[in-house]
């Protein structure tokens, strides 16, 4: 490249002595010009000054390589060069290009150079952690910016520097430690907020995040973002909510910020929330980052449960793509394959999650039905034996030292937060659960969690020893005169159960008192089990199989029993209940309206270490009621006695599928964030998918 020319003739020019006139065709990018001047000068007999040594350094990097030209830059006397203050030279002509062409090991070495010759100056600390950062030498660049937060103790874009860098380190308690301790001036810039926040949420700090993200008016959309992720962790969905509206009111927009607006709106659930708005800002945001897969898997997934599964179909195969090992996202792209029709390709995609992952039940159970469903019996059937083969040698050979390794093991359970939480406020204020303390109403709740599917464990899997396990069952004589006239009348009746309690009890309870029966239940149909016989699986079979099979059931005398909580479709609908949604079939009423049969609500539960049931009847309809009376009656009979069975003993509780598969955390009071007023949203309806 040819060297630009150098300014000749006019006084100024003139009067420059041969050791500047060198120095300026240096600054100027002349770097052959200006080293050659040098030499003749050096060859005469003249003394180069300090400054004329650090420029001659730079030009021989920048003509003969830089392993030539860093020698003799760290040959030079740091005093000499400090007197002339070169820092400008250097900075200029050897940092800035070095980091633009990528050149950061260059860039990092000139740097070192510069904070040993001027350790005083913060801000070269400051360029050279950032280039360190970007060369992941991170214990070294934190270094810095604590040296120089020593020589420039009030600055606080070094202070969110200092945070920031230990974040990206993966320093969590160290970066959120340095928030807490700063806490009081992560305002003074509000476009740096969510530094922050973001070392307080890491750290597990989600109030003090939340107390922050309460004050902005979303200067950005990197803050607003953050913003929302922190209100939504601490509770507080509606306010969340609040600072997007307002980041986008004030033109602030982007990928991250649409995903954390349609999370808020996901965690509050209203049925606007999870429909319409959540959606709004998803295809938002696919649109500006195609490639997200957190927004191309959260889109589909809420495509999914909308009920909108041919759309949801191509985001989540993108997703499956993207991340070929979230277990999560494939079984969503399955589940998604399945709704739509395409059996034989979400039986491909089950198989892979089963192959992958032989310890996970729900893979298993959802490989063999979908296989079944796209005709590939056999296969389903060898997958479904080998299945039971592994879980039965892990269990050990009685049923009384299985039970003793639940009671080890309760405790130490995952449960969500949320469900433990809303448990805990529906407990009744007398009888057992009110005089608990927390921690161990919370261990008898993973016991009941735990026993309940060891049950199921047993039954499937020991055949030959079932009867260890039907020996838990207490008295039956009042459950036999309980159905006694149900058995006599030759008719079917629904029997409406939820997820609560030792569900599998149940199934023991009826095949002992000898009322033939039909459970419908996830179990595929391939199952070889004594028990699978009463089942109508849900594994393999489409919604309108299974509710044929349940009235055809019904209409031939048996007692077909459901969770009505419950449901095959993804997107079935949900009705309030104390302060959360659960999903609601209203299919036990319509089927009891329209064939003129009786239900009962059924719960088993524990009672001094065996299980016993709550049986209630259920009402009938009234001469002249229509259906949608009807079953706004039944409903509300049904959601009283859950609520009464709920405030019962925590072992009773199960924890898992059905009603607490949509719970969330409550909702918290706070302060609004500036500027924002909250939108309520719809209530949910009670329409039910299954007519």
């Amino acid at each position: 490249m040819a060297e630009p020319a150098l300014e000749r003739g006019g006084a100024g020019a003139r009067s420059l002595s041969p050791l500047d006139a060198a120095k300026r065709a240096i600054r100027a990018e002349a770097w052959a010009s200006g080293l050659a001047q040098l030499d003749e000068i050096e060859r005469a007999g003249g003394v180069l000054d300090a400054g004329a040594d650090v420029l001659k350094a730079i030009a021989l990097i920048r003509t003969q390589g830089f392993a030539a030209g860093i020698d003799a830059l760290d040959g030079l006397d740091a005093q000499r060069v400090r007197d002339v203050r070169a820092r400008a030279d250097l900075r200029r002509l050897l940092v800035a290009p070095f980091v633009k062409s990528g050149a950061l090991a260059e860039a990092a070495r000139v740097l070192d150079w510069l904070v040993r010759t001027y350790p005083e100056s913060a801000d070269d600390r400051r360029s050279y952690a950032s280039v360190l950062a970007r060369l992941k030498r991170w214990p070294e660049a934190i270094a810095q910016v604590d040296e120089a937060a020593r020589t420039a103790p009030g600055d606080v874009p070094l202070l969110a520097t200092r945070i920031q860098l230990r974040t990206q380190a993966g320093e969590t308690d160290a970066a959120a430690q340095l928030a807490r301790e700063s806490f009081g001036v992560a305002m003074v810039i509000p476009g740096a907020a969510h530094i922050w926040m973001t070392a307080l949420l890491r750290g597990g700090d989600h109030a003090r995040a939340a107390s922050i993200a309460a004050k902005i008016d979303a200067p950005n959309h990197r803050v607003a973002s953050v913003a929302m992720q922190a209100l939504r962790s601490n509770g507080r969905a509606a306010a969340a909510i609040s600072v997007g509206r307002l980041a986008l009111r004030a033109g602030h927009d982007s990928a991250a910020l649409r995903s954390q607006l349609a999370q808020a709106h996901l965690a509050r659930g209203t049925h606007d929330d999870r429909l319409v708005a959540a959606l709004e800002h998803l295809a938002a945001g696919v649109q500006m980052s195609p490639d997200d897969l957190r927004l191309n898997s959260l889109y589909g997934e809420t495509l999914l449960r909308a009920g909108r599964f041919a759309q949801a179909v191509p985001f989540l195969e993108k997703s499956a793509a993207l991340a070929p090992e979230l277990e999560h996202v494939r079984a969503m792209y399955a589940r998604a394959l399945r709704h739509s029709g395409r059996h034989a390709e979400s039986a491909g995609q089950y198989l892979q999650l089963a192959r992958s992952n032989e310890a996970h039940a729900r893979w298993q159970r959802a490989a063999a039905g979908a296989l079944t469903q796209a005709g590939r019996t056999e296969e389903a059937a060898s997958l479904f034996d080998a299945f039971i083969r592994r879980r039965s040698a892990g269990l050990p050979a009685t049923f009384e030292q299985a039970l003793a390794r639940v009671d080890a093991a309760a405790g130490t359970v995952t449960v969500p937060r949320a469900r433990l939480d809303w448990a805990w406020s529906l407990r009744g204020e007398t009888g057992p659960a009110a005089s608990m303390a927390r921690e161990d109403w919370e261990r008898a709740a993973q016991w009941g969690y735990l026993a309940d599917h060891l049950l199921l464990d047993w039954l499937e899997c020991r055949e030959d020893r079932a009867e260890e396990a039907m020996d838990l069952l207490a008295s039956l004589d009042e459950a036999d005169r309980f159905f006694e006239p149900l058995r006599e009348s030759g008719r079917g009746f629904v029997v409406a159960t939820a997820h609560v309690g030792p569900m599998y009890g149940g199934l023991m309870a009826l095949d002992l008192l000898d009322i033939p029966s039909r459970w419908i239940a996830s179990t595929p149909g391939i199952s070889r089990s004594h028990y699978a016989r009463s089942l109508i699986s849900t594994g393999d079979q489409t919604e309108v199989q299974v509710v044929k099979a349940s009235l055809k059931a019904l209409q031939e005398g048996h007692a077909v029993c459901l969770a009505v909580d419950g449901a095959l479709n993804p997107a079935a609908a949900r009705v309030p209940f104390e302060n959360q949604e659960i999903t609601w079939s209203s299919f036990a009423a319509r089927a009891c309206f329209r064939l003129g049969l009786p239900s009962i609500f059924y719960a088993p539960r524990w009672e001094q270490g065996r299980i016993t049931h709550t049986l209630e009847r259920l009402p009938e309809p009234h001469e002249g009621e229509t259906l949608e009376d009807y079953i706004v009656r039944w409903q509300h009979a049904w959601l009283a006695h859950l609520r009464t069975h709920l405030a019962g003993r925590p072992e009773d509780l199960r924890l898992s599928g059905g009603l607490w598969r949509h719970v969330v955390t409550a909702e918290r009071s706070g302060e609004t964030p500036a500027g924002a007023r909250d939108e309520p949203g719809s209530p949910s309806p009670t329409v039910d998918l299954i007519t």
